[in-house]
C-alpha cells in the first residue's frame, strides 16, 4: 500500500508539472500573437501608404499634365482665333505680335511666322494656366475668368505691350481692334479659368473619394 501510495503521488506531481508547462507555453503565445498581429498592422499600413503614395504621386503628374494641355491648347486655339479676325480686319493685331523685337529673317515670312507665334503663345499660355492654377483654382464660375482675362489684357497692351511686344499705346489703335482684343482675351481667361478650376475640383473629388 504505501508503495501504491506513492507512485499515485509522483504520477501526480508529473501532471501537475505537464500542467504548468502547457499553461507556460500558452502565456508565451498569447504573449507574442498581440506583437505578430501588431507587425502585421504596421506592415499592411506600411503597404497602404505606400499604394496610397504612389497613386497621389500618378494623380499629380497626371493633374500636372492636365494643366498644361489646357494651357498648350487654349494659347493655340485663341491665338488661331485672333488670326483669323486680323485676316478679316476685325482687329489690326495678329499673333505675330509676340515677335515684334524678334527678327526670324526673310524665311520667317507670313504663314510660317504666323505658326511659329501661335506655337509661342501656346508655351506661354501653359505658363499662364499655372500662374491661374495657383491663385485661382479654387474659384468657380464665369466671373473669375472674365476678370483674368481683363487683367491679362492689361498687362499685354498696357504694362508690356511697349517694352515686350513694341506695340502702339491703345489709343492709337482702332476701336474694333480694342473692343476685338478685349472681348478675345475675356473669352480666353474663361476658357482658361474655367477648365483649370474644373480639373481642380476633379482632383478633389478622387481624393475625397479615396480617403473614404
Amino acid at each position: 500500500m504505501p508503495e501504491k501510495d506513492k507512485e499515485q503521488e509522483k504520477q501526480q506531481g508529473q501532471d501537475q508539472e505537464q500542467e504548468k508547462e502547457m499553461q507556460s507555453k500558452d502565456s508565451n503565445q498569447n504573449e507574442k500573437n498581440p506583437n505578430e498581429d501588431q507587425n502585421q498592422g504596421q506592415n499592411s499600413n506600411q503597404v497602404e501608404n505606400k499604394v496610397q503614395g504612389t497613386q497621389d504621386d500618378s494623380k499629380g503628374s497626371a493633374n500636372f499634365n492636365k494643366i498644361a494641355s489646357i494651357g498648350f491648347f487654349g494659347g493655340v486655339f485663341w491665338s488661331t482665333v485672333l488670326l483669323v479676325l486680323s485676316y478679316f480686319d476685325f482687329t489690326q493685331i495678329g499673333p505675330n505680335f509676340v515677335l515684334e523685337r524678334i527678327k526670324l529673317g526673310k524665311w520667317a515670312n507670313g504663314n510660317i511666322e504666323n505658326l511659329i507665334s501661335i506655337f509661342g503663345l501656346g508655351i506661354i499660355s501653359i505658363f499662364v494656366a499655372f500662374i491661374f492654377y495657383f491663385i485661382g483654382r479654387r474659384t468657380r464660375g464665369v466671373l473669375p475668368g472674365i476678370f483674368f482675362g481683363m487683367l491679362i489684357w492689361v498687362i499685354v497692351f498696357v504694362v508690356l505691350g511697349k517694352i515686350a511686344f513694341d506695340l502702339k499705346a491703345i489709343k492709337d489703335y482702332s476701336s474694333d481692334t480694342t473692343v476685338t482684343t478685349i472681348c478675345l482675351f475675356i473669352l480666353y481667361g474663361t476658357f482658361i479659368a474655367y477648365s483649370v478650376s474644373f480639373a481642380f475640383q476633379e482632383q478633389k473629388a478622387y481624393l475625397r473619394g479615396y480617403s473614404k
